[in-house]
């Protein structure tokens, strides 16, 4: 049973973060399916647990050790979820990392492939005791204050989460959560660990394919799926059954009304999500009953989180779900996002302190795409601004001074594609005279927004 004092993180609630949630899944539940990859590959949740066992046993002799980081840089699918659970199991703190991606620490241990979960060793000892402040993962942020950082999020923030988030959009035995997003995002990694908390089942698509996501959606049982606004998009006009799944889940910055209405119109039950890596993912979410009337809201924050908005603005954060170490001094998470709170307590986050763009769900610094640019021996100058858009919600857009005569676009991106990840690529480029530059030189990107942007 869920007590008031689990989900502030009293005595209660650390105890239940304490509890290795997989193996009590196997006590109650070990036919109940736990895991499905996207190649039909499918494990119960004693299946699970026994994978676990073996994966923990081979971190261990990968120098993996109980309260340590260990590097995870699987593909998406059940292998990455398998070694997750080992870590878990170790007592580890598992970094999530790209496919393929190497940690900056040479030392750290790193699972790569498949086959270094799967060796024969020797047991060892046995699980280490933990606590609700034990580490559980470690994810990086997209950078919204201009580098990214990793953050340590708990077995008790993980906990606070799901169960906030199960207060809002309820759990049903029978669920099966789609996960296409990037385990190396807390959006997509904590489905994960939601579910074996809930004791459903997590579908895990290696990465967002419009056809296969629809295919899912349509024969797979799929009940929620986390989405980003630009990923609704293509699956609207794909005609997938969005109104299959009882949740659609929506994050990754705000979506355009236009967007929401359409899928409402379709039958989709779409409830915005405002959240942070900081935070454990979700912060606020909308309710299904309140999509409709409210749209452009982030809704009401979860059980677990408290917001409140300082006087310049500032959505501020605080709860058990939020990272002990991104707290400020008083005691708050500072988002350097920008929103208000209405009279009902519903959140509409406004706008990003930063120039940060999100395109498609992902952040884009502005200065590394610029830096890219400019090192093109026939750009001069240029500047990166994030333009609304109907697929990608922020295209980015660049804005080029010539140095001489100007090149093809095609040969300036595919130039910027050695130096920038595919989501950092401008989808417009326009060459200009010059930029709008203030007496110190610095940019001025909002000169440019107004100029360029629908209306201005």
């Amino acid at each position: 049973m869920i007590t008031q004092a689990m989900v502030e993180g009293g005595a209660e609630g650390a105890g239940a973060a304490a509890i290795d949630w997989l193996r009590a899944r196997r006590l109650s539940s070990p036919e109940r399916v736990a895991l499905l990859g996207a190649d039909g590959r499918a494990l119960t949740y004693g299946e699970l647990d026994v994978a676990a066992d073996r994966a923990a046993t081979a971190l261990r002799s990968e120098g993996a050790e109980p309260g340590r980081p260990v590097s995870m840089a699987l593909e998406p699918g059940v292998d990455a979820i398998v070694a997750l659970h080992g870590a878990v199991r170790l007592g580890a703190t598992a970094r999530m990392l790209r496919a393929g991606e190497r940690p900056d620490d040479a030392g750290e241990p790193l699972v790569s492939s498949a086959e270094q979960l799967r060796a024969a060793v020797d047991p060892g000892p046995g699980a280490p005791t933990v606590s609700a402040g034990t580490g559980l993962s470690l994810i990086r942020t997209s950078g919204t204050s201009g580098v990214p950082k990793w953050v340590e999020l708990s077995r008790g923030n993980h906990f606070a989460s799901a169960v906030g988030s199960a207060f809002n959009l309820g759990v049903d035995p029978a669920d099966r959560w789609l996960c296409c997003l990037p385990l190396n995002h807390v959006g997509g990694l904590t489905i994960a660990i939601r579910s074996t908390i809930y004791g459903t089942a997590a579908l895990i698509h290696p990465r967002f394919e419009t056809d296969r996501v629809a295919a899912a959606l349509d024969g797979d049982g799929v009940t929620i799926v986390s989405l980003v606004a630009t990923q609704l998009r293509r699956l609207l006009d794909a005609g997938a059954a969005v109104d299959r799944p009882r949740v659609i889940l929506l994050g990754g910055g705000p979506a355009p009304p236009e967007l929401i209405a359409e899928a409402l119109e379709r039958g989709a039950r779409v409830v915005q999500s405002y959240g942070l890596t900081e935070a454990c993912s979700q912060v606020t979410t909308l309710a299904a009953a309140d999509a409709a009337r409210r749209i452009g809201s982030s809704g009401r924050p979860l059980l677990t989180t408290r917001v409140e908005v300082d006087p310049g603005g500032e959505i501020l954060v605080s709860g058990p779900t939020v990272a002990g170490g991104s707290l400020a001094a008083d005691g708050r998470l500072h988002t350097g996002d920008l929103g208000e709170l209405d009279e009902a307590g519903f959140l509409w986050v406004r706008d990003r302190i930063s120039d940060l763009i999100v395109s498609g769900g992902e952040n884009v610094l502005p200065a590394e795409v610029e830096a890219a640019l400019a090192s093109h021996p026939s750009v001069a100058d240029a500047a990166v601004i994030g333009l609304p858009d109907r697929e990608w919600q922020e295209a980015v857009s660049a804005f080029v001074v010539a140095a001489g005569e100007p090149v093809p676009e095609r040969e300036l991106l595919e130039f910027a594609a050695g130096r920038l990840a595919r989501h950092e690529l401008p989808k417009r480029i326009t060459w200009v005279d010059e930029l709008p530059r203030g007496a110190g030189g610095k940019l001025r990107r909002r000169e440019l927004r107004d100029r360029y942007a629908p209306g201005g």
